[in-house]
């Protein structure tokens, strides 16, 4: 199964071209494992000071957040869910969006309650 992904660009000079790419996995692939692969290729940039937060978007809704400070994501999804699953008959589809140095501590209990998450700067 091919995932498209795309990320916010993280300061000027990196919006000089696209992002947009995909990953190709087998669907029955857990989201865990789908995340785990999107950071394993080095795929999100590391920012200086070691604290970047992402929110990671599906379908227009966020879904969890990574942080570079983090070992794993955290996910408000069934991580165990595979990606078959989850995806069902959308076309699959992840979006980084860059949060700054926001904490994602609180990135995550406010997209978690469905609450807007706090600003990222």
């Amino acid at each position: 199964m091919e995932v498209a992904i795309d990320r916010d660009s993280v300061h000027a000079g990196d919006d000089l071209g696209s992002h947009a790419t995909s990953i190709t996995l087998d669907p029955s692939a857990t989201l865990r494992a789908l995340i785990e692969v999107i950071q394993g290729a080095g795929y999100l940039p590391g920012i200086n000071g070691g604290k970047a937060t992402w929110i990671i978007w599906s379908s227009d809704k966020p879904i969890g957040v990574l942080a570079q400070q983090w070992p794993a994501p955290k996910l408000i999804v069934p991580p165990d869910s595979t990606v078959d699953q989850y995806f069902g008959n959308t076309e699959p589809r992840l979006l980084f969006r860059y949060w700054c140095q926001a904490d994602p501590d609180e990135v995550f209990s406010n997209i978690k309650t469905g609450n807007e998450p706090p600003s990222r700067f």
